[in-house]
């Protein structure tokens, strides 16, 4: 990641050898009232006492940041995650609708001075507590609960936000006198009371019943000028509405095969059994089982009553759905039980053999009519540079969602889809499931987590025309010897996304089957893949329907970020304002991917920002250098590079390869790297039984560094 202060790359352990940036000024001056404010970040930009706009005063802090400081960040890390923690199920806990509302935007609040904290200072938000009951909160603030009086719930809030306020200005006031510990600490205690603040602010506006300036959805649909007329639409309506009710719509492996007819109508009965559990427009609904006929239908039933669908893998690490449900406060969480969700959120669990029940019982409803940038879903990011952000997508994304598929890759309504992904991916959800629909083809779904020998299987018995898949399972079908009979079963495209593809990988799999690979680019911002590679040599070209453009002015071959501009662009980030600040820029989207434009105009991926590192004061890209040393070992199944520092604290090159024949496969990296330039030359090559990657298959490159460390 780049440094948002001095734009210079940062690895994420960063904080290992102090913060970055500890130079940058902690203070803001209002141009209104002249007050000047310490704090690392102002919320909304405004004064706190007279709500004047705020800029900042670049005045230098002394020295670098020590051990003590980053435990102090952690610390703050911990005490945003308890105040979120608390604010969402102080909502879930009200009965108050205004102070429902309000607690949920103090939870945005929370998440959005978290991104702050990541951000400067390149640490990571550690994994939440468990449950956090509002009495035990109560007790730690020293406030007596009352639970018939709802003002208890605002002094309680209040009482958090003054106490962790004192315990940062006693520690501030514990540090050497000017040091930079003691600026952070005052700077942390700033913080606090500046929550404080806001807080009784809101308290007293909410007393006198009036409207706070936190009381609004930072995610609702836009408030328009005075006489434009909104567009409205129904995005599960809209990917329902074409095809013929007698056509196969899904056909899931193991179950039962559902015609577009019997889907509308089951789509539109869950509409029907959340609305008769109280869930509104704009409230998240989390979809937490297994792929299939019944993940489908609660997804769309979601969106066709207006409220908000959010797919959940259903193997979750809990640390991370602790994260979530104290993220998004779900009104109704659909799972096969509620064992592993903690209280509160367990007592919104509806097990889904109640749910089935509840279909019977219930007259289908007809869709519910929303702006077209009103939140229809979320999904979320992958992960590979820290939490997954969840990513909205507005109604919208539902008009031309099928535009690549139809255009670029040639799919039809007599098409047979299938991926191997699960549907929690945007991935499968947007090429397979939304797209397949709104053409009216036949979406396969597996319920098992795919192996080489399960998709094998899938394609044998189903006998798919086109193949969405990601270039690790690719690899697998090859070294299994699985991959002639894919093409033999009657596949006629394969897709590849979600990671870089190899040209290695791809030539095998042409020699092997006869088929080309599609390599596409895209991402959850973006849903469609935005670019296709169709392996003519001509590179990565805009997908139909999408423009892309350089972020700036660029040398042919010298790597870039892009501006990309798709009907199914996001309406943004949850509780992440800086992050979307960088990543949408002018109605495009601009990801962390670089690109090298070739001579023949197409593009070339050239890795993440994370993936350029400098050593020996010259750039490498450890994306290319991965794929030099692969094509040098041929049986190498798949490699990933990393910068670590050495004993000396000078930074090389640690590579990581997977292989059965692991000496064979070391002794031709090691050749390979002996004939590279020294400040290319992996210093470090690690034999290990699979590479760390995210529950969507992409590369944790920063869990190498860990690996590293711990094998060294």
């Amino acid at each position: 990641m780049l440094c948002p202060h001095c734009g210079r790359p940062v690895a994420d352990d960063a904080a290992a050898d102090g913060l970055c940036c500890a130079g940058a000024s902690g203070l803001w001056h209002c141009t209104r009232c002249n007050h000047t404010e310490e704090a690392f970040a102002i919320a909304y930009g405004l004064c706190p006492q007279c709500n004047g706009e705020l800029t900042r005063v670049d005045t230098p802090r002394p020295g670098a940041a020590s051990a003590t400081a980053v435990e102090g960040v952690r610390m703050a890390f911990e005490i945003e995650l308890g105040g979120r923690a608390f604010y969402q199920r102080a909502a879930a806990d009200s009965t108050d609708p205004t102070l429902r509302a309000l607690f949920s935007r103090f939870a945005v609040m929370e998440g959005e001075h978290m991104e702050t904290l990541s951000r400067r200072y390149h640490i990571d938000a550690p994994a939440p507590s468990g449950e956090l009951r509002v009495e035990a909160a109560a007790l730690f603030a020293g406030i007596e609960h009352r639970p018939q009086d709802p003002a208890s719930l605002f002094r309680i809030a209040i009482g958090l936000e003054q106490r962790a306020m004192r315990f940062f200005a006693e520690r501030a006031a514990l540090a050497g006198e000017s040091s930079p510990t003691q600026r952070l600490y005052n700077e942390l205690a700033a913080e606090e009371w500046e929550h404080a603040e806001l807080l009784a602010g809101e308290y007293e506006r909410w007393q006198a019943g009036q409207t706070g300036r936190l009381s609004n959805d930072p995610h609702a649909a836009p408030v328009r000028p005075a006489g434009a007329t909104a567009t409205t639409i129904n995005a599960a309506e809209l990917l329902l509405d074409g095809p013929a009710a007698r056509r196969t719509a899904l056909q899931c492996v193991g179950g039962e095969s559902l015609d577009y007819g019997t889907l509308r109508d089951r789509v539109a009965r869950t509409a029907a059994v959340w609305r008769a559990r109280g869930v509104g427009p704009g409230q998240r609904v989390a979809i937490k089982v297994p792929d299939g006929a019944d993940w489908v239908t609660a997804f769309l039933g979601t969106i066709w009553c207006g409220a908000i669908a959010v797919g959940i893998n259903p193997r979750v690490p809990a640390t991370e759905w602790q994260y979530i449900l104290d993220e998004a406060g779900f009104s109704v969480i659909l799972a096969e039980s509620d064992a592993d969700t903690p209280t509160p959120w367990r007592e919104r669990v509806m097990p889904l053999h109640e749910w089935r029940d509840a279909l019977q019982r219930n007259a289908p409803l007809a869709a519910r009519p929303m702006d077209e940038d009103a939140p229809a879903f979320w999904c979320h990011s992958s992960g590979t540079s820290g939490k997954p952000k969840a990513v909205v997508h507005g109604h919208r994304f539902a008009r031309q969602i099928e535009q690549v598929s139809r255009e670029g890759l040639g799919i039809v309504a007599g098409d047979r889809l299938f991926a191997t992904s699960k549907l929690f991916f945007s991935y499968p959800q947007t090429n397979s499931l939304f797209a397949g629909l709104k053409l009216g083809a036949t979406v396969i779904i597996d319920p098992q987590w795919p192996t080489a020998a399960s998709v094998a299987a899938t394609v044998a018995a189903q006998r798919p025309t086109v193949l969405f898949s990601v270039p690790s399972l690719y690899r697998n079908l090859l070294h299994e010897r699985l991959a002639p009979a894919i093409a033999q079963a009657g596949v006629r495209l394969c897709v590849s996304a979600g990671e870089a593809l190899p040209a290695s990988l791809r030539d095998e799999w042409r020699r092997q089957t006869g088929l080309v690979i599609v390599n596409g680019y895209g991402a959850s911002e973006t849903l469609i893949l935005v670019m296709l590679d169709r392996g003519d040599g001509q590179g990565f070209a805009p997908s139909p329907g999408v423009d892309i453009q350089p972020l700036e002015a660029m040398e042919a071959g010298v790597p870039t970020r892009l501006l990309i501009r798709a009907p199914t662009l996001a309406v943004g980030y949850l509780d992440r304002p800086q992050a979307q600040a960088e990543n949408f820029r002018d109605g495009a989207f601009c990801p962390a991917d670089l690109f090298a434009r070739e001579d023949n105009g197409g593009w070339r991926f050239a890795g993440r920002e994370d993936s350029l590192v400098k050593i020996h004061g010259r750039w490498v890209n450890l994306v290319e250098l991965e794929e030099r040393l692969s094509l040098q070992a041929p049986g190498i199944a798949e490699a990933a590079a990393v910068c670590v520092p050495d004993s000396d604290g000078v930074d090389a090159v640690a590579l990581f390869f997977v292989a059965s024949d692991v000496a064979a496969v070391g002794a031709a990296l090691q050749a390979g790297a002996e004939a590279m330039p020294p400040y290319q030359r992996p210093r470090w090559l690690h034999a290990v039984e699979a590479l760390p990657r995210t529950p969507t298959g992409k590369l944790l490159r920063r869990k190498l560094r860990e690996l590293h460390l711990a094998l060294e």
